[in-house]
């Protein structure tokens, strides 16, 4: 037990603490740190970054074109045997072709022209040993009857002298329905416009004409081409049918090419714009219309629309649409028509005709040979003689005019020519309008 002065020393000692402990000061609270202002940072201008120079890139490396993309095995192996295309040599060997054209002895001509006969005559005496065997054949059905010869794997033809330039350039020339080679004399690169060398060699110039009868009419009785179509012509227009004559498809296709002239010139013709027929698109295409509706008679040709116009003692004769080169019947005396030179806005329209090689062909050399004979000389001699008539034009600039015949200069700027590509891709349309017109 503890001693009574001793508890009280113990007490008296743990009050002093607690009276100690309480006394002490608490620690001052710490003040928060005033924000001091700062001036706002200034901007400081951003140098525009240097573009640094970075190497332009390097073209990767493309494959060189070597003309025989899209061809078969089987072309690869006749063109490289018949020197063709990508395997054409440098300099033109016409010793070396003639020698190989006389082996294969033969060359085979489709000919849109009657007038082939009188090339086989002259080819056959300038190079004795080499039969020509030829067939006259209307445009379209020579380019119907190549066709499904080559889609058959027929392959007959040799040369090809054919109209619708539009239609070969865009549907034969080239892979994967390749049925043609371009190929001309080397000779000739000087004397003929590249146009008429690429991309398919034309044979001439010609004209399709619009004519009338000059023993009964001692003038043209049309001036404007809306003529056609008025009362007074009705039963008495002949046309080569555009279902089967090329030229013909092709005047129609050139008048509707022109349509904005043609609404002029109806203007011209009837004193009022005109107003096209529902579902008529211009007025080139109701020319047509018109046309039809005024009973015209189609001929299976251009040399039957000729005649059909021209015939001697007629007392009402029709006008038509005939190809130039008809006019040298006329000058031998056989018919009677002429140009309607001054008809408005226009009275021809330019004809292209191509010459080339059949793909494969099997006498190639021969083939050659002939095309070169078919281009004739300066004096429209050779091979192109049955062409150097009124009409008909060489696409040599060394050749003057055939005799009695305007220079082909003089018709610039009076005659329309068709364009390739737009005939090309609007001449169904507008044989489809026709058909659709037909029976109307």
């Amino acid at each position: 037990m503890l001693h009574k002065n001793s508890l009280v020393i113990v007490c008296l000692i743990l009050i002093s603490g607690l009276l100690l402990g309480a006394c002490a000061q608490a620690p001052a609270p710490t003040a928060v740190p005033q924000a001091q202002p700062t001036a706002a940072s200034q901007a400081q201008p951003t140098a525009a970054p240097q573009a640094q120079p970075t190497a332009a890139p390097k073209p990767q490396p493309t494959a060189t074109p070597t003309g025989l993309e899209g061809l078969t095995d089987a072309q690869k192996a006749w063109a490289k045997a018949a020197e063709l295309g990508p395997y054409a040599p440098a300099q033109q060997d016409w010793a070396a072709i003639e020698a190989a054209a006389k082996k294969e002895g033969k060359v085979v001509l489709y000919s849109n022209s009657s007038r082939w006969p009188d090339i086989k005559k002259t080819f056959e005496e300038a190079y004795p040993g080499i039969t020509l065997e030829g067939y006259d054949i209307s445009t379209v059905d020579l380019i119907t009857k190549l066709q499904k010869e080559q889609q058959a794997g027929v392959y007959t033809a040799d040369v090809v002298l054919c109209g619708d330039y539009a239609t070969l350039v865009n549907e034969m020339l080239n892979p994967p329905t390749k049925m043609l080679w371009n190929f001309y004399p080397q000779e000739l690169v000087p004397l003929v416009d590249k146009s008429a060398l690429e991309p398919l060699l034309l044979h001439r110039y010609a004209l399709t004409v619009f004519i009338y009868n000059n023993e009964v009419y001692k003038e043209p009785p049309v001036k404007n081409i809306w003529d056609f179509t008025k009362p007074e012509w009705k039963g008495r227009v002949v046309y080569p049918d555009p279902q089967k004559v090329s030229m013909g498809l092709m005047g129609l296709t050139a008048i509707v090419q022109n349509a904005d002239t043609m609404a002029k010139e109806y203007e011209k013709a009837f004193g009022k714009p005109i107003k096209l027929d529902p579902g008529v698109p211009n007025a080139g295409y109701q020319w047509i219309k018109d046309l039809l509706k005024n009973d015209v008679s189609l001929t299976s040709s251009s040399g039957d629309a000729a005649t059909a116009v021209g015939t001697l003692g007629q007392k009402n004769p029709p006008i038509g649409f005939t190809s130039y080169s008809k006019i040298r019947n006329a000058q031998k005396g056989e018919i009677a028509f002429d140009v309607m030179w001054g008809m408005s806005p226009t009275f021809a329209v330019t004809e292209e005709t191509a010459l080339a090689i059949a793909n494969q062909a099997p006498h190639p050399n021969a083939a050659k040979l002939l095309i070169r004979w078919m281009l004739g000389d300066e004096k429209g001699g050779k091979g192109f003689a049955p062409f150097y008539v009124p009409g008909d034009y060489p696409t040599r600039k060394d050749a003057l005019p055939p005799k009695d015949a305007k220079p082909w200069s003089e018709f610039q700027g009076k005659v329309w020519t068709n364009d390739p590509t737009w005939v090309y891709q609007n001449a169904i349309q507008v044989r489809d309008f026709w058909v659709a017109n037909l029976a109307k």
